[in-house]
């Protein structure tokens, strides 16, 4: 009775692999077919003409593509599979870990400042990014020993970290890299066979090196207590397999740009099919990354193909991403329980005098305004304007100076009511994935066809920002609303966004620099209308919010205390997330999706002694204010005469600050 158990995973297996090997295979000879007949096939294989344009298309460009297709999918899966088994972790991947978007992110630096370089070590610029952006990961999560939670959500900020760099030297550069942004989305695309010669040159070295610690590895699934018991070279193993893993992703990604979630998703489908053992994993995760890339290219070829997108250039590997993201979202539920952020504790300094603090927070306030109107940078230097001078340029730059003012007070807002209601100091609009959600709402809009006017904009980011708060409510209903699992979702959300962002730009589609402008957060194109309706909502959340400071207090407690003490748990819960949803998408079209601002400003306002939900609220408002009027005022100095978005600024300067708070939570959790 056992052996027919045995057979059924493997059959299993065969026939997955089987199936997607087969409809690739039929898409292509259908591609193929479409250019060559049968005999002008074999024809182009062995002495193509070199007058026959469609010969070569299919010798020098198709079917190195397939070839490219098979190699980048397996040298992905088999990083997956080695990052999983050492961390223990079935989230990690080049993905989640932030290889890609750091060895993404030097490519970008070099692309700019050092283009000889790329020339001459494209792979090993690739591998350095990778390499600094895993340490950066290890890094945040050390302190809780590399937990699965803790590790995937350290890789997934700083993927969120240096996209937003990346995205940042991308407007400032826009021209300059439009190309490497196209190529960065995974473009698949061949001109002979040199670059899939080098790629598997490589692939094979790490599958070398891989067969070698094969049997090391297989220890690990004992834990580490057992692997030190049996003399295996803990750490020394974990890191070989490691720089294994970084190396195959920089030599992907060095070569054909970022596919992401194919290590994820290949190793995740060889457990499902049955493969428990590391030595099956290692075998079939491969074949299935493979097999996996290559139906989604076929697919994309066929899409392309069909004329849906005008360039002709959607990336395989924004595909690969969209299709990532869900399945990310269907593991994470079954993962094993971490503590939750609440109950280990975000160190926080003693109360202080609220009445101490608040005239503090008032002069910078004040400090900041002045900065914006009065100190400036010219062609002759810095100057500091008078009386005068400000009235005249008041006209000008009081639009912006509001709706940055605005955006912070609305983020503010909607991050102190998050935090409160689901009980997690690190919430905010920008990492739980709202903003993100929001901006997904204006994509969609803007690519059906609607007419981008305000108010059309705004209901549109509306609904895309209640969408996401209640697939986020399902979702962390199913999680227990575990801290750690929330900011999870938000993280991948926010992925989800940046690879639906890669697809549009790679369309060709002139509304991509609008969407450009909202995602960065630029108030420059901000009129006087647009900023003081968003200054009027700012006033209605300052107005209602503190009206329901007894239900907030009262939910963060629980749902059961605070149905004992009378509090219509539903409806009350309903309003606050509705007034959020408001608050943030206003925020959302001023200063775009991510800003950290949400999280920043509550924070400072509770260390500032602001304990109960009005007066934090209303401190942490202030502090928003402060923070995006900042940012603004920066943004204009920063790259005189251009101008870098306020949103971007913020996203800059709330990083390091969220780093801090990760790396301070997990000192106070050991």
């Amino acid at each position: 009775m056992s052996l027919p158990r045995q057979a059924a995973p493997r059959d299993t297996r065969w026939w997955v692999i089987g199936a997607m090997i087969a409809v690739s295979l039929l898409l292509a000879i259908l591609g193929i077919r479409a250019e060559l007949d049968g005999a002008s096939f074999w024809q182009a294989l062995s002495s193509p003409d070199p007058h026959n344009l469609r010969e070569i298309l299919v010798r020098d460009s198709m079917l190195p593509r397939i070839a490219m297709t098979l190699l980048c999918g397996g040298a992905l899966a088999l990083a997956g599979t080695l990052a999983q088994q050492v961390l223990r972790n079935p989230l990690a991947e080049p993905m989640t870990l932030g290889v890609f978007p750091g060895a993404y992110l030097a490519l970008i630096v070099a692309d700019l400042w050092g283009p000889s370089w790329l020339v001459a070590g494209r792979p090993v610029i690739a591998l350095a990014g990778g390499l600094l952006a895993m340490l950066a990961v290890f890094a945040l999560s050390a302190r809780q020993r590399m937990a699965p939670l803790a590790v995937v959500l350290s890789g997934m900020i700083v993927n969120l970290y240096c996209g937003a760099i990346s995205l940042a030297l991308s407007m400032a550069h826009f021209e300059l890299l439009r190309g490497l942004m196209i190529w960065g989305g995974g473009a698949l695309d061949q001109t002979g066979w040199h670059e899939s010669r080098m790629l598997g040159l490589a692939v094979l070295g790490c599958a070398i090196v891989t067969v070698l610690l094969r049997r090391p590895l297989g220890v690990f699934d004992a834990g580490d207590s057992t692997v030190r018991s049996l003399g295996v070279g803990l750490h020394r193993t974990r890191v070989v397999a490691l720089l294994v893993a970084v190396v195959l992703t920089a030599a992907v990604v060095s070569t054909v740009g970022v596919i992401g979630f194919v290590g994820l998703a290949a190793p995740t489908l060889a457990r499902l099919a049955g493969a428990r053992r590391l030595g099956q994993r290692l075998v079939w995760a491969p074949l299935l990354g493979a097999a996996l890339l290559w139906l989604t290219d076929e697919l994309v070829r066929v899409v392309s193909s069909a004329e849906l997108f005008s360039a002709h250039l959607l990336p395989t590997g924004t595909v690969t991403s969209l299709i990532g993201v869900p399945l990310l979202l269907f593991l994470l539920p079954r993962l094993r329980a971490q503590p939750d952020l609440h109950a280990a504790g975000i160190a926080a300094p003693a109360p202080a005098r609220l009445a101490r603090r608040l005239p503090l927070a008032l002069l910078a306030l004040v400090v900041v305004l002045a900065l914006s109107f009065g100190v400036t940078r010219t062609v002759d230097g810095w100057r500091i304007g008078d009386l005068e001078q400000i009235r005249a340029i008041m006209f000008w730059r009081l639009p912006h100076t509001v709706a940055a003012a605005a955006a912070g007070v609305l983020l503010a807002i909607g991050g102190t009511l998050i935090q409160r209601i689901t009980a997690n100091p690190m919430a905010s609009p920008d990492l739980l994935g709202v903003s993100s959600g929001g901006m997904l709402g204006l994509v969609v809009a803007l690519f059906m066809g609607v007419t981008p006017g305000p108010g059309m904009l705004f209901l549109s980011c509306l609904v895309g920002v209640v969408l996401t708060l209640a697939v986020l409510m399902w979702l962390g209903s199913r999680v227990a609303f575990a801290p750690e699992r929330l900011l999870l979702i938000g993280v991948a959300i926010s992925a989800l966004l940046q690879a639906v962002v890669s697809a549009m730009m790679s369309s060709g589609d002139s509304r991509v620099g609008l969407l450009l402008n909202f995602i960065v957060g630029s108030t420059y194109y901000v009129q006087a209308p647009i900023a003081y309706a968003a200054a009027v909502i700012a006033l209605l959340g300052l107005v209602c919010a503190p009206l329901m400071s007894r239900w907030i207090e009262t939910l963060g407690l629980g749902a059961g205390v605070a149905g004992g003490l009378g509090i219509p748990v539903g409806r009350a819960r309903l309003l606050i997330l509705l007034l959020a949803a408001v608050l943030t998408a206003a925020s959302t079209l001023l200063v775009g999706p991510l800003s950290f601002v949400g999280l920043i400003a509550p924070h400072i306002a509770r260390f500032s002694g602001a304990r109960r939900p009005a007066s934090q609220i209303l401190v942490a408002a202030m502090i928003g204010a402060l923070l995006m009027t900042f940012a603004e005022w920066l943004g204009r100095q920063l790259v005189f005469p251009e101008e870098v978005a306020s949103g971007l600024v913020a996203t800059l300067i709330g990083g390091p600050y969220l780093i801090a708070l990760m790396l301070r939570k997990t000192a106070t959790s050991t």
